[in-house]
């Protein structure tokens, strides 16, 4: 798809085989892990899950979603053994470097099919080198209510020490400052459309998606990042989410060593931007340009979820356009409003192969989910 409004075409998608299985992580006590100031540390271990697995995998390509709090993947059988390992060392990694408690399950498509959803997979090109995953059909909002149900939680769940933890991580970069917004709100938004008709959902997110640029502008227009705002950083605080999970395991002494490496590397990287060096690896002076188009800011997966910038006009006029709909009982949905983006990187090749996952500051998809949550429970409570 060379157009995100494709999404809404049943004719963009292919289901997955049911040999393939749904891979799913996220934080537990997300809330508590926001309120603390850990939004960064969850970010980033969501990242490293995706991280983990696309190493596993080589050059086999692998449908994923950047979750905010976690990540979904979608794996075939030969690969399932070494994505169970690159989760439960995520898990550990999570656990030992950043106090957080990492829930990892997979969940067959088969099962998922039996119970009448479907996991179906387009591809949407954000640019030239980034091919992203779109998903449809209800089969991973179903995988997920599986792995978070007591009742069948134990199924799917990967417990410690029932997988030997293995992998790599080599590539997660968080080298950059918050990015702010250059009209004064980043905003996370996340909507669902209610009609279990598929093609009156569609036609709504279709108005959805038209009112967003209606009232935002075009896709550079509402952008949550811009070249001008992007700054790296040699905040040891900042720093630590990647060596956090790249040295993890490492000692005192190997962290330490680890965190002035990549001031180095940041520094180094710095020099080479600001004097537009071109080198083997990449042309420095338009790195921070590929990095911009190779960017996360907007995705499907069964929720339509988009990162914006934009005024506090912009979004009180969004809102009141959702809320009647809302009102409706035409769809639910959630945003979170903040004053500037968050990145964190996975870097395979600086000359192309880099993508840049974006969220809110201080909890932005997560927050928005709560705020989607609490209005589902009000909705259930009028009916």
């Amino acid at each position: 798809m060379a157009a995100f409004e494709e999404v809404t075409r049943a004719g963009s998608y292919a289901p997955l085989p049911d040999d393939w299985h749904v891979a799913l992580c996220d934080v537990r006590n997300s809330t508590a892990a926001v309120a603390a100031g850990k939004y960064k540390n969850v970010n980033t271990i969501g990242a490293a899950a995706i991280t983990a697995v696309l190493n596993a995998a080589g050059s086999l390509d692998v449908p994923f979603s950047f979750e905010g709090d976690g990540c979904v993947l979608c794996v075939p059988p030969r690969l399932l053994d070494d994505t169970r390992a690159a989760l439960a060392m995520t898990q550990q990694i999570a656990r030992d470097s950043f106090g957080l408690e990492l829930r990892i399950a997979t969940v067959p498509v088969a099962r998922i099919r039996e119970a009448g959803f479907y996991v179906r997979v387009a591809r949407y090109g954000v640019s030239e080198h980034y091919v992203q995953a779109v998903f449809a059909g209800g089969g991973i909002a179903y995988a997920d209510g599986l792995i978070k149900d007591p009742a069948t939680a134990r199924q799917y769940e990967i417990e410690p020490g029932s997988v030997n933890p293995r992998g790599s991580h080599d590539g997660l970069e968080c080298r950059w400052q918050d990015i702010p917004s250059r009209y004064g709100e980043t905003v996370s938004l996340m909507v669902r459309a209610l009609d279990p008709d598929a093609d009156r959902a569609a036609a709504l997110y279709r108005d959805v998606i038209a009112r967003v640029r209606e009232i935002y502008g075009d896709d550079d227009a509402c952008h949550p990042l811009s070249v001008p705002e992007l700054a790296m950083t040699l905040s040891g605080g900042r720093l630590g989410n990647e060596v956090g999970v790249r040295a993890a395991g490492s000692g005192p002494l190997g962290r330490w060593l680890a965190l002035m490496r990549t001031r180095c590397i940041v520094a180094l990287g710095w020099i080479l931007m600001r004097l537009r060096v071109r080198t083997a690896e990449t042309d420095w002076g338009r790195y921070k340009e590929a990095l911009v188009r190779n960017s996360d800011v907007r995705k499907f997966v069964d929720i339509y979820r988009q990162i914006l910038a934009g005024t506090g006009a912009q979004r009180e006029t969004l809102n009141r356009w959702l809320e009647e709909r809302y009102a409706g009982g035409e769809l639910i949905y959630g945003l979170h409003v903040t004053d500037r983006a968050h990145m964190t990187c996975l870097v395979f090749n600086y000359a192309g192969r880099h993508l840049h996952f974006i969220d809110g500051a201080d909890g932005g998809l997560f927050l928005a989910a709560r705020a989607f949550k609490e209005r589902a429970r009000q909705m259930a409570k009028g009916q």
